[in-house]
């Protein structure tokens, strides 16, 4: 046991190797012998795990007083901690929230256009003793505390499905995204000379092609899914991720530490694993923070001209419908709209906290 783990790097990667065989035996199973196991997106959800407790929260807690450092300087970005704040209450919301709420896709026509709680407005409804249209106030109900649509749909379920799918495309269309790049980054820097001209004239020519209209191509081929829509935005977002982890490794593939583990007969591999990736991972995280915002407007606008997940109810798909009714029920576009908001300038603010808590020039 020890051999084979000194040759992957340890046991933690042993360990990490181990979860992923499980998992693509689990995925085998799936498609030949036994009929779905799980959904497509829950095998995206499972890798995403594995590979945050191995590489994300195991080295925390490791590394203790480094990662109490780093908390204590994004603490005192004041923004940062309500962004925290904001995107942990709306990860509670959208696990815990599909339980408390309706069905957000059930229909009732009798309710529709109900204003949210505390807000009313006049409807003309038609009165079949007198014949006439007879204008009505219609008040918010607790039954429904942010109102209704056109259709009779309660809006607060449909806001806790939109912040499920937005998480979901937002977490792990990134993670595609900085993997592809940090591994493209990395290798280009540090293997250099036709290999680094290679990937970086590679990497060029995906930033050349639009990015929207490249994701309405793929989408256009391959169908409306939410997994089909989280893989075109992550193998089509990793350009910049690339760029910037590339600038990285070159000022560090020729420090002193990297030359010493080379003179020690150290492989390629441990160098890039043990030493490059762990010492661009500040970068990354402040890259990632901030490119989850984008992300998640970019599944919204797709699903906005109909090009979402049909299955599926997003902050996109309300605001489209919401549109249509703006003159009569404002609050179907206004809500989704805050939503958005909010969820994006809460990503920013972390972003910046984290930027500035590893930047050793920073005064936090």
């Amino acid at each position: 046991m020890k051999k084979i783990s000194s040759k992957v790097g340890g046991l933690k990667n042993l360990m990490f190797i181990g979860a992923l065989l499980v998992l693509g035996l689990i995925l085998l199973l799936d498609i030949y012998l036994v009929d779905k196991i799980l959904a497509p997106l829950e095998y995206f959800y499972l890798f995403f795990a594995i590979l945050v407790i191995f590489y994300g929260l195991y080295p925390l807690y490791v590394n203790r007083r480094l990662t109490k450092y780093y908390w204590e300087r994004t603490k005192r970005h004041r923004l940062a901690v309500f962004g925290l704040s904001f995107i942990a209450f709306l990860i509670a919301v959208a696990i815990i929230g599909p339980f408390l709420t309706q069905d957000p896709t059930k229909v009732n026509f009798e309710e529709k256009n109900l204003p949210p709680l505390g807000f009313s407005i006049q409807q003309s409804v038609y009165d079949l003793k007198t014949g006439e249209f007879v204008t009505r106030e219609t008040p918010g109900t607790w039954k429904h505390l942010l109102g209704t649509d056109d259709k009779g749909r309660d809006m607060l379920a449909m806001l806790v499905s939109g912040a499920r799918v937005s998480l979901q495309v937002g977490l792990l269309a990134t993670f595609i995204a900085i993997l592809i790049g940090t591994i493209m980054g990395v290798l280009s820097a540090y293997l250099g000379g036709w290999a680094d001209m290679g990937l970086m004239r590679f990497t060029d020519i995906m930033m050349t092609f639009p990015f929207f209209l490249l994701l309405v191509f793929i989408i256009f081929i391959f169908g409306p899914s939410l997994a089909f829509i989280i893989l075109a935005i992550g193998l089509t977002g990793w350009t910049g991720t690339a760029r910037l982890v590339r600038s990285e490794a070159l000022s560090l593939r020729t420090r002193e530490f990297i030359m010493a583990s080379k003179s020690l007969g150290a492989s390629d591999a441990r160098i890039i694993f043990r030493h490059l990736i762990p010492n661009v991972l500040s970068s990354i995280i402040v890259i990632a923070t901030l490119s989850i915002p984008a992300v998640i407007l970019a599944e919204a606008a797709l699903s906005f001209i109909g090009l979402g997940d049909p299955t599926v109810t997003s902050w996109g798909v309300v605001l489209h419908a919401g549109q249509r009714t703006l003159d009569i029920a404002w609050w179907v576009a206004v809500e989704p709209g805050i939503m958005l908001f909010l969820t994006v300038l809460a990503f920013n603010f972390l972003g910046d906290g984290i930027r500035d808590a590893f930047d050793p020039r920073s005064q936090l």
